[in-house]
């Protein structure tokens, strides 16, 4: 009988987790739109920061959903992103490593063109135990996907449509579009080390690479190519005493001419409760010659939401009023059995 209830209590667990992950998948795919991926929280979506990521939890399996809202002060029509991921580890008892799988997604929409992107991957990765205690890993991932890029040209408008008072849309665009809608396979790697260096003190550091395949992306039929995106991230979580610790990280990134740099921390507050602990945390970033963030979030029996905002510093200040990008992130991590020993990998910070 004991054994049933625990078997019950695990499968509730999984169907949170599963709703979590196909409720955010149902809303992205009724909407198939786009612009480049950009998350504030992007410690918040691990698959889409490093697929050395994968398997990489505080428990077992992690269902996680991230929304973003961004210019919906300076347009009617905002740059929405919204993503979804699952996945999970399977600890190697003899070699002591870890093996990681999961499925990641990404739905786009952008401007007035409703210019979309919507990106369906696999990840797969391997920890390898560099000690005997198992304190240290070093990560490889790959994730091979498929990508889908849409244009809505009705939306749009073209020079030759204007009749010297107005633009009207029933006169020829004069543009030769080859397809409104593409799709490609695409490949990311990534490799990741994590590991405790003392009692109080975790630390990970991890590099990507996307679009290693450089994918043709053009919706005239020219050949354009996808440039490589490069990721540098890292992170510390540091145990200032039982009830406060410290998650400093930063991310910077460079594709082609752009570049992004991402820097700030959190503190967590561990209140525990008869069963349970309740984590909040608040922390603020910076993204540099752009917007300084501000998030906050609370867990509770392993739901974790969080929220952020964009604050416009940048040369767009007068026009977006300061205001900027809205992010909702929505995590749950969940253990199938568990385990007095073995393999565990924590992340750093707690993403």
């Amino acid at each position: 009988m004991i054994r049933k209830n625990i078997a019950v209590v695990y499968l509730l667990k999984i169907k949170v987790a599963a709703f979590i992950f196909f409720f955010t998948a149902l809303f992205s795919f009724s909407k198939i739109h786009a612009q480049d991926i950009h998350f504030s929280q992007f410690y918040a979506s691990p698959l889409n920061l490093n697929p050395a990521l994968t398997g990489v939890i505080e428990g077992n399996y992690r269902a996680a959903a991230i929304y973003r809202n961004q210019w919906g002060s300076i347009s009617d029509n905002p740059y929405i992103t919204v993503g979804g991921s699952f996945d999970l580890n399977l600890p190697l008892d003899k070699l002591k490593d870890v093996v990681g799988m999961g499925i990641n997604f990404v739905n786009d929409k952008a401007g007035k063109g409703s210019l979309g992107m919507m990106n369906l991957s696999l990840a797969v990765a391997y920890h390898k135990r560099l000690d005997k205690a198992g304190k240290h890993f070093l990560g490889l991932g790959i994730q091979p996907g498929i990508i889908q890029r849409s244009l809505n040209t009705n939306k749009l408008l073209f020079p030759s449509q204007y009749n010297g008072n107005d633009f009207d849309q029933s006169r020829p665009s004069g543009e030769n579009f080859g397809n409104n809608t593409i799709r490609y396979f695409d490949l990311n790697s990534g490799l990741l080390y994590s590991g405790k260096v003392s009692k109080r003190v975790g630390v990970m550091q991890g590099i990507s690479v996307y679009h290693l395949t450089k994918p043709k992306e053009s919706f005239l039929n020219e050949d354009v190519r996808l440039a490589n995106r490069f990721t540098v991230h890292g992170g510390l979580r540091i145990k200032l005493n039982e009830v406060f610790y410290l998650t400093p990280n930063y991310i910077y990134q460079f594709q082609n001419k752009a570049q992004e740099i991402n820097f700030g921390s959190a503190i967590e507050f561990h209140l525990k409760g008869k069963q349970e602990t309740t984590i909040l945390s608040v922390g603020g970033w910076y993204r540099l010659n752009d917007a300084p963030i501000a998030s906050a979030s609370v867990e509770y029996k392993k739901l974790r939401a969080g929220v952020s905002y964009d604050f416009t510093t940048s040369d767009l200040k007068p026009a977006a009023n300061i205001t900027g990008g809205f992010e909702l992130t929505l995590i749950y991590t969940g253990i199938f059995v568990k385990q007095d020993a073995g393999p565990m990998l924590v992340p750093c910070p707690r993403l």
